[in-house]
């Protein structure tokens, strides 16, 4: 049998096209479109994805961490880091945590959540900081809320504290 470039694509062609329609293949890994007025931020490191509004910015920083904020020195960042687990048991997990440290797990939609707080000083300024541990299925996404102090009551600050549970309730796989 000779193959031809053009047999050879006609065939690759089929071959695609059956793993799209069961189901393998880039067609099943596609990110969901964000809502209007939405973008849809996806961590390369998993199949993870969730919203923010269209205006805030966002910048990949070391361990596949994504940053996001409001606009420029607006006083907080957002900070987001997947964590991949081997099955379905981030909720066990988390409450295997929450149990050690004495804390509460909560709902915010289908996920389940922990969140601490704490504080750091650098170069003159003090930041009060949230961390959230957001546990559904296999993915564990770690995020946090680094916010100035001094502008802890600026409107975009406050705005994007309120945003929190939206972000986290449409955190979801693709």
């Amino acid at each position: 049998m000779i193959i031809t470039p053009h047999s050879f694509t006609r065939s690759l062609v089929f071959v695609m096209s059956t793993l799209a329609i069961s189901g393998c293949g880039s067609s099943s890994r596609t990110p969901a479109p964000g809502a209007p007025g939405f973008t849809t931020v996806t961590f390369l490191n998993g199949n993870v994805q969730f919203a923010i509004p269209e205006h805030y910015t966002q910048r990949s920083e070391s361990d596949d961490t994504i940053a996001i904020t409001p606009g420029d020195d607006t006083g907080i960042v957002l900070r987001f880091n997947l964590h991949n687990l081997p099955e379905a048991v981030a909720e066990e997990f988390l409450q295997s945590q929450a149990t050690k440290k004495g804390m509460q797990i909560n709902r915010i939609g289908n996920k389940a959540t922990v969140s601490e707080t704490g504080t750091r000083s650098e170069g003159g300024r003090d930041y009060d900081i949230t961390f959230w541990q957001v546990g559904f299925g296999d993915s564990l996404v770690v995020m946090s809320a680094e916010v100035d102090r001094k502008r802890k009551d600026d409107k975009s600050v406050v705005e994007c504290l309120n945003r929190v549970p939206k972000i986290i309730e449409s955190m979801q796989t693709y």
